[in-house]
């Protein structure tokens, strides 16, 4: 502690800046600034593997208080193909905080998503307004770790951070905007569809599948989570009806909210429901769960349905489960063509239920 408050002392005499200590410093893809200093490869069997690849140039943005999550982090970001625009471990803090990192995010033209790990917070009433000034720009979302009495020991020890009562962040977070996840999944997961897809402009939400059962999990899911899932009625359930008359849906389709295309679903039948879904007035965002397994559909459908998608303002998310190689390959043709995709019901429905949060959030903030 006397180390690091001499440094200080003296890089305020010159002028100088301090990131850290206690940190692995900063990664800028698009420019090559680079200052991690751990292996960038390692050999396990007498294979050389990549032991640190780096993501390739983004729009989200990490800030984080830990330099293991933060490497960790880049490493997941890397494997999940999301491109990254500025990497931040801040450390201890001694001087550059969360504060002065999220002033400069708000206003960095390659950031549109900011992710914040942190331990602590000491300058409240600064990020407060900081945070409440950059999330009516573009979208905060925070892992605070030390929820529990023993999380807050850990992080004592950890980072020297006076972790705090928890009810106190969670109250400050949602006063300034900030959306709060618990997991390093869901982390991602709300990068990946605040990066890729607007905001709905209200909070019901249609599910469109082909698996009955994948769309209740979907279904719960939201609800849990605070969206609307409402009945189809009206116009947009007429529309439904005379595809399904019309043979252009299969006849045996459920055309509530879910609508299950069933296992007959082909590659017309989605866009024909799809594009019913987005034109609708009482609809603001669908979660889209193909399942490949059934005969019907095709390699083409993630580009195909991007097509119809950009045509409208409504977010889409995607699912389509399985861990196999036409799975991965089928999410990854979805976010190839700007269409997040999940792996289950429950993180596709939860990422949209994140844009749903952060729609609510910049309305109210353009309103204050």
């Amino acid at each position: 502690a006397k180390l690091q408050e001499e440094l200080v002392r003296i890089a305020r005499e010159y002028g100088v800046r301090i990131i850290g200590p206690n940190c692995v410093g900063v990664v800028c893809p698009s420019t090559g600034v680079d200052t991690m200093f751990l292996p960038m490869e390692k050999e396990m069997e007498g294979e050389v593997l990549p032991s640190l690849p780096r993501p390739g140039p983004g729009s989200i943005s990490l800030i984080t208080q830990s330099g293991a999550f933060g490497v960790a982090c880049i490493d997941y970001m890397a494997g999940e193909g999301l491109g990254l625009a500025k990497f931040v471990s801040y450390g201890n803090k001694a001087d550059v905080d969360e504060v002065e990192l999220i002033e400069y995010l708000a206003e960095d033209p390659e950031t549109k998503v900011i992710l914040l790990y942190t331990e602590s917070i000491e300058r409240g009433r600064r990020f407060i307004e900081a945070a409440r000034r950059a999330a009516a720009i573009k979208p905060i979302v925070a892992l605070k770790a030390g929820r529990t009495e023993a999380g807050a020991r850990a992080a004592r020890s950890h980072t020297a951070a006076m972790a705090g009562s928890d009810e106190v962040y969670e109250a400050a977070f949602r006063q300034c905007g900030i959306i709060r996840v618990k997991s390093v999944e869901e982390l991602f997961d709300a990068a990946k569809a605040l990066s890729m897809q607007p905001v709905p402009r209200g909070d019901r939400i249609a599910v469109l599948t082909n698996g009955g059962g994948a769309g209740v999990m979907a279904v719960d899911e939201l609800e849990s989570r605070g969206a609307s899932v409402p009945r189809l009625s009206g116009e947009t359930r007429d529309r439904l009806e005379e595809l399904r008359s019309s043979g252009k849906i299969p006849p045996i389709s459920s055309i509530e909210n879910p609508v299950d295309l069933t296992g007959s679903a082909d590659d017309d039948s989605y866009l024909s429901a799809l594009s019913v879904l987005l034109e609708s007035e009482d609809i603001d965002g669908v979660v889209l769960v193909a399942l490949h397994h059934v005969p019907e559909l095709s390699s083409e459908l993630p580009r195909m349905i991007s097509e119809l998608v950009w045509s409208f303002d409504k977010p889409v998310v995607a699912c389509d489960i399985g861990q196999g190689g036409y799975g991965v390959a089928f999410r990854k043709c979805f976010e190839e063509h700007g269409i997040p995709a999940y792996p289950t019901p429950e993180r596709a429905a939860a990422a949209m239920s994140i844009l749903v949060e952060y729609g609510e959030i910049k309305r109210k903030l353009s309103r204050s």
